[in-house]
């Protein structure tokens, strides 16, 4: 039977990655957008982030949802940009971006999706992919996409923006995958369970 699930971002290169993968890999469900503003709380800690953004979502939509949150880190710095990846890019920008690192920088990214379909059922899945910067800038990239255009996953030449032109050969390299793949498996499962609510904060 056809299900239908919101997947809530504005970002459309995040829309276009998780909706082409659930097509190919998973027909039964159909992903809609839901562009929403959910607002963000402050703080250094990324899943927190996603879960208090799902629960918002949800209040909105009353409906079943996958919602993420993505970070990059620069592990020469603390935490950074981490949860302030985006407001880095908006202030920054590319060229701004390119001050802060240089070549062959240790880097990573993480990402925590949630689904949730009642304020007290929800599960968090984890994506992560380690790698270097490079300066050297491929012209493939989504605009709403910037970090890849200089993060080089471990074990590959090219950088997510070029690997990207080629996605359904290098799906499985993307953080957002990975995550997106841990869902559908457990989303299958007729024995699944969901994760604790206590562990809020």
């Amino acid at each position: 039977m056809q299900q239908e699930m919101y997947y809530v971002t504005s970002n459309a290169g995040k829309f276009t990655e998780v909706s082409r993968y659930i097509s190919q890999h998973a027909p039964s469900l159909t992903l809609v957008q839901k562009d929403e503003d959910i607002p963000e709380i402050q703080t250094l800690d990324q899943r927190w982030i996603a879960i208090d953004k799902a629960k918002k979502a949800w209040e909105i939509l009353k409906r079943p949802l996958l919602i993420d949150d993505a970070a990059i880190y620069f592990e020469n710095y603390y935490k950074f940009p981490g949860t302030l990846s985006k407001f880095v890019n908006i202030g920054l920008g590319i060229d701004g971006i390119k001050r802060l690192i240089d070549e062959g920088d240790r880097a990573h990214f993480l990402l925590y999706m949630v689904y949730i379909e009642a304020p007290d059922k929800y599960k968090v899945f984890e994506g992560k992919c380690l790698g270097a910067l490079t300066k050297k800038e491929s012209l493939l990239v989504h605009p709403n996409l910037p970090y890849d255009l200089f993060f080089i996953p471990d074990g590959q030449t090219q950088t997510y923006a070029a690997l990207s032109a080629d996605f359904d050969t290098n799906a499985s390299l993307f953080y957002r995958i990975q995550a997106l793949r841990s869902f559908l498996t457990w989303y299958e499962d007729p024995g699944k369970t969901y994760d604790d609510i206590h562990d809020d904060q």
